[in-house]
């Protein structure tokens, strides 16, 4: 995510350090001021409702964010300078390829929007109508929080659906919150629509859709506490008390909280549908202390639940561990695939330098060699064919990930010097050699020859204005 700087207040990516004193009051004593800023014209919400499943509400617990509770706060602010949290332009998993039709590319940069091609990554557009984001301090443009996950419909590429994550918080938090969760297009991303709902929880990191029926979606979220100062949020303000999945069955209009295992602080970073049963989802989790309470990255002091797995369309909730050792980081993951071909194949990346895989769905994990980006073949049926990179090289496994061979250099480590950029790898279903690869500085490099060699299509200096 991005951090926001404001001239009064301070936004970040997952939790905002805690406010000065200082800086508190001068936000209490400068309220009615920003009263009269005007604020971003913002998209038209649909009317819907969230629904949270039979265990307490949210007005009957203690920290959890109503809508009341900031109905009469502050307006969004006009304008904040925008820098990223860490690497600039980040892309995470939002690049996407048509099913149908591989020229027609998409993908979500950290910062600067949302893009198209229709001719292969030859020429782009701008593609941000309807979402939601910042003007700029500096008066350059608009700033956006990051995009995470990117999915179309199979049976309709025009339809597609996109996830955005800042802090966690509610459409009626005065912060970023409110330009993030899921937006939805039906024009090959020509014009969007939010799709989230008052009380649902916008940190939206995985985002996936029932093979059957896009209508049926399945949203992961950041399931830790507000990360805004007073008086936007008390401390210890979550917005989740069932779980950290939630689900539609009408494209987004409303959202159920699943009773999914909720853990506090707990996020879900991926979530997959088996494509023949999509009865069948299964999860990659991490929990994380929020940093005033532990720092970035302490892992070790909260519960980790690996992958959660329901065989029925998200009823009931499984934890899975199994083959993981005890050590908190070996069971926090960062990322995981299923083969679309066969789902007993899986691949999953943990917070430490270990990957896992799995040939029964999932159910028992296998220590690997660390891959932090990888994909599986679409037109391997055996679903043992997967590229993979963590570092220097782009490497190649033919037995479902239990060993790897070096295929190429990767390509941003030729370009940065470094090898931790690719964050996403994405496979035409329409040509078996051709291969996309892409990562922070708004990158994406294609191959179409299985990924012996690489070419740069997108770059920072190539963006649209």
């Amino acid at each position: 995510m991005i951090k926001f700087y404001l001239a009064i207040l301070i936004f970040s990516n997952a939790a905002c350090a805690p406010a000065q004193p200082d800086l508190q009051a001068t936000v209490a004593a400068q309220a009615t001021q920003l009263a009269t800023l005007q604020r971003p014209t913002p998209t038209e919400r649909p009317e819907s409702s969230v629904t949270a499943a039979p265990t307490p509400t949210l007005s009957s617990v203690p920290g959890i964010a109503t809508p009341s509770a900031f109905s009469a706060i502050l307006p969004r602010p006009p304008a904040l300078d925008c820098k990223p949290h860490s690497l600039p332009q980040r892309t995470q998993r939002s690049l996407a390829v048509d099913p149908v039709n591989d020229q027609h590319l998409y993908i979500g940069i950290e910062q600067e929007g949302f893009f198209r091609s229709s001719d292969g990554g030859a020429t782009w557009q701008r593609a941000t109508t309807g979402i939601k984001a910042w003007n700029r301090l500096d008066g350059t443009g608009l700033c956006y929080e990051e995009f995470y996950e990117t999915i179309i419909d199979p049976k309709n590429p025009q339809r597609i659906c996109i996830s955005m994550a800042g802090g966690p918080g509610t459409i009626n938090i005065i912060s970023s919150a409110g330009n993030n969760g899921v937006y939805c297009s039906s024009d090959r991303a020509m014009t969007w629509m939010q799709r989230v709902t008052p009380t649902m929880n916008t940190a939206v990191y995985a985002l996936a859709a029932d093979p059957t029926d896009f209508d049926i979606m399945y949203a992961g979220v950041n399931g830790g506490p507000c990360g805004n100062p007073p008086p936007m949020c008390q401390p210890n303000t979550y917005f989740n008390t069932v779980s950290v999945i939630y689900k539609t069955t009408d494209g987004g209009k409303n959202w159920t909280e699943l009773n999914a295992l909720y853990v506090q602080d707990l996020r879900v970073i991926t979530l997959h549908l088996d494509q023949k049963n999509s009865k069948v989802i299964i999860a990659s989790t991490f929990s994380k202390l929020p940093p005033q309470q532990g720092g970035p990255g302490q892992f070790d002091a909260v519960k980790q639940i690996g992958l959660l797995k329901s065989t029925d369309s998200g009823a009931t909730w499984k934890s899975i561990i199994k083959g993981m050792s005890a050590e908190p980081r070996e069971q926090a993951l960062l990322n995981m695939q299923v083969s679309p071909t066969n789902a007993m194949r899986l691949y999953a990346t943990a917070s430490s330098n270990t990957s896992y895989w799995s040939s029964d769905g999932g159910e028992t994990l296998n220590k690997a060699e660390r891959m932090a980006a990888f994909a599986f073949n679409p037109h391997d049926p055996t679903g043992m064919h997967i590229l993979g990179t963590g570092g220097e090289f782009v490497k190649e496994s033919k037995d479902g990930g239990i060993s790897w061979a070096v295929k190429s250099k990767t390509p941003s480590f030729v370009t940065f010097g470094r090898g931790d950029d690719p964050t996403d790898i994405e496979w035409s279903r329409t040509n078996p050699n051709t291969v996309f690869l892409a990562g922070a500085y708004a990158s994406i490099y294609k191959t179409m020859d299985g990924g012996t060699t690489w070419s740069q299509i997108l770059s920072a200096n190539k963006l649209p204005k």
